[in-house]
């Protein structure tokens, strides 16, 4: 018998898993990271908008919520603006506990959590993961695990591993944020990419929380419009493999399950948007519009 290569593979997963788990109604809202906006418009600090103005265009731009790292300000402006709060971010066994504690009055939806560095072991990430949420518990706050560079998520394996010895320690499946572009640069895919970066997808369905920043194999952001405005031809296999990873997301959720989803861009300075890219904020309601479209059809 011919061996079955791994894409076959994947898709006979995915029939499988589709008998098993239907296509939930569940919800999809959408939230912008504040990261996006920052010295925007301008590239620079000088005539950067102020946090308020920031927050006004997330909504005016139709999304749900937003995310931030907590600062006092976050609760007033979600509450006027009527808006989520998501937090953010980077943690280590020294600093866990008090960010942690920053954030519980600020009331957010979930908290995205980088975690460590590129050094730290996996069972060494397991531990701290357990620690933390055994606090984050008793303040109150849900966290998610992003998969990212530099951090001890940094590659698939590392990744498995640590849901894998999450499970065997505490019976529970990891709570993951998908932030695919860091597997694809990683691993220097080609398309398509979901017969590697979708080979776990129980993993995937149990995520409340994904981050969706267009990247090809080789840059881990690409732009999604052209000159134009109009979705690029350039995006075409990042949509795809959108399609595939909200498809496996939305597998056995039900009607009162919500995803959330960032449509990713980096700030001006950040490294990932480049002068040649169009405006990262536009950027960022088209992807949004072009997410929407394909959760619709799904």
């Amino acid at each position: 018998m011919e061996p079955i290569g791994r894409a076959a593979r994947i898709d006979r997963l995915r029939k499988s898993s589709s008998a098993r788990h239907p296509v939930s109604k569940a919800t999809l809202k959408h939230f912008a990271s504040l990261w996006t906006l920052m010295d925007y418009p301008n590239g620079s600090a000088s005539g950067e908008w102020p946090m308020e103005k920031k927050v006004a265009a997330i909504k005016e731009a139709g999304f749900n919520g937003f995310q931030w790292a907590a600062l006092p300000e976050m609760k007033d402006l979600a509450e006027k603006y009527d808006l989520a709060f998501l937090g953010s971010c980077q943690t280590n066994a020294a600093n866990y506990a008090h960010i942690l504690r920053d954030f519980a009055p600020l009331n957010p939806i979930r908290i995205n959590v980088q975690l460590g560095n590129h050094a730290t072991q996996p069972d060494e990430a397991v531990d701290l993961w357990i620690a933390m949420n055994k606090e984050a518990s008793d303040l109150g706050l849900i966290l998610d695990l992003e998969t990212h560079r530099g951090t001890c998520t940094e590659t698939p394996e590392k990744t498995w591993k640590i849901a894998e010895l999450y499970a065997h320690k505490t019976g529970e499946m990891l709570r993951l944020n998908f932030d695919f572009s860091h597997f694809a640069v990683v691993k220097h895919l080609y398309p398509p990419y979901a017969d590697r970066l979708l080979d776990r997808p129980d993993l995937l369905r149990a995520t409340s929380q994904i981050h969706l920043r267009p990247f090809n194999g080789h840059h881990c952001e690409i732009p999604i419009t052209d000159s134009r405005g109009k979705i690029s031809g350039w995006a075409a296999s990042w949509l795809e493999f959108v399609k595939d990873a909200l498809t496996c997301c939305s597998e056995g959720k039900s009607s009162s399950d919500t995803l959330w989803a960032c449509p990713e861009f980096g700030a001006m300075t950040s490294g990932y948007w480049l002068p040649s890219f169009p405006d990262p904020w536009k950027d960022t309601i088209a992807a949004k519009q072009a997410i929407s479209e394909i959760w619709d059809k799904i």
